[in-house]
């Protein structure tokens, strides 16, 4: 069982790389824009392109803020013995921020906008209170990893430790929890898509007074839409329909509907919804990583050795490592019965 279940949780490490590192190229880019330089979609690993929008010159294979981040959550995990301290994040955060010389290239605006109060001694309670992009959502994975979804309070509860010094407001919670929750699902063998869905309804509905309350469209009729679009559409009809109708840009009341689309769309498989994540225009990384993460655990042998050696070269990443930091304290190692 605990050896299924790290072939799951290296799925969900790999897969978000793999998103992350196939969306890279096109961050930032319109819909219209990347299917002019890609007429086929985006089909495989590409460096920076030469009018990337903050010119990073990275590599094909590289990743961004979005693995880099989920990272530093498995190492806090284990730094902390399995506990959750938002001080130790910072502490990392604040660490690569001025040591990496790309955090400026990466990170999102509200993270920045984050480290530069906490820096100039604003308290932690404070720095997160209008934080609602997708920068809590793409580094929760290590959090749906060690909670079992079947106990929604502690894994909402461990949703707003993290989110609480960046995106601690209702939206950017409840976008996360949903994302934990399935995560967690999958690694203890979840396989249906429609009940990564009805999980993700159930999660948003419980946060929805979690966090600072901030004005915001309604997350779940958000979804609702974007479930009814991939259903109605034919693939690439259904990708633009998302892009254009529901919006793919950093905010978490776009980005969430928008993953679960294309997870829909990619009927689980982590490489086409990469592919996916990375033609369908706006945070393309950030949508690849958080899908492809669920999506690789559903099904980690779709990722090859190949794509896991190049992501691992690259970016000098020792996924079994990780992998087995976060299994150690995972909770409730049980499979789930359907």
């Amino acid at each position: 069982m605990n050896n299924l279940m790290a072939e799951r949780i290296k799925g969900v490490l790999v897969g978000g790389a793999y998103g992350d590192a196939m969306g890279m190229p096109t961050e930032g880019w319109s819909y219209q824009r990347i299917k002019q330089k890609f007429p086929q979609g985006v089909e495989k690993f590409y460096p920076s392109q030469v009018d990337d929008i903050s010119d990073r010159g990275f590599s094909a294979g590289e990743i961004t803020d979005d693995t880099i981040n989920t990272l530093m959550i498995v190492r806090s995990i284990a730094d902390c013995q399995g506990q959750l301290n938002a001080e130790n994040y910072v502490q990392q955060l604040i660490k690569w921020h001025e040591e990496s010389g790309i955090s400026h290239l990466v990170s999102g605006p509200t993270t920045l906008n984050a480290i530069n109060q906490i820096k100039n001694g604003i308290s932690l309670m404070d720095t997160g209170k209008f934080g609602t992009t997708n920068g809590a959502a793409m580094k929760i994975s290590p959090i749906g990893v060690i909670s079992d979804y079947r106990d929604l309070d502690t894994l909402i509860q461990r949703v707003e430790q993290i989110c609480l010094p960046t995106h601690h407001t209702s939206i950017a919670i409840a976008g996360a929890s949903a994302v934990a929750a399935c995560i967690s699902y999958v690694v203890r063998g979840g396989k249906s898509i429609s009940d990564l869905w009805e999980l993700a309804y159930q999660v948003i509905q419980q946060c929805q007074t979690t966090g600072t309350d901030f004005p915001t469209p309604s997350l779940i009729k958000r979804m609702r839409l974007a479930n009814k679009i991939v259903k109605e559409s034919s693939r690439d009809k259904a990708l633009f329909r998302l892009y254009d109708e529901i919006g793919s840009g950093v905010q978490t009341i776009e980005t969430i509907p928008a993953v679960f689309g294309i997870i829909e769309l990619a009927e689980g498989n982590p490489i086409v919804a990469g592919q996916l994540a990375s033609s369908i225009g706006g945070d393309t990384d950030t949508i690849g990583a958080i899908a492809c993460g669920i999506c690789g655990g559903l099904y980690p042998k779709l990722l090859s050795e190949e794509i896991e050696g190049k992501l691992s070269q690259v970016n000098e990443i020792n996924f079994y490592q990780y992998t087995h930091q976060l299994l150690a304290y995972a909770d409730e190692k049980i499979e789930v019965s359907r």
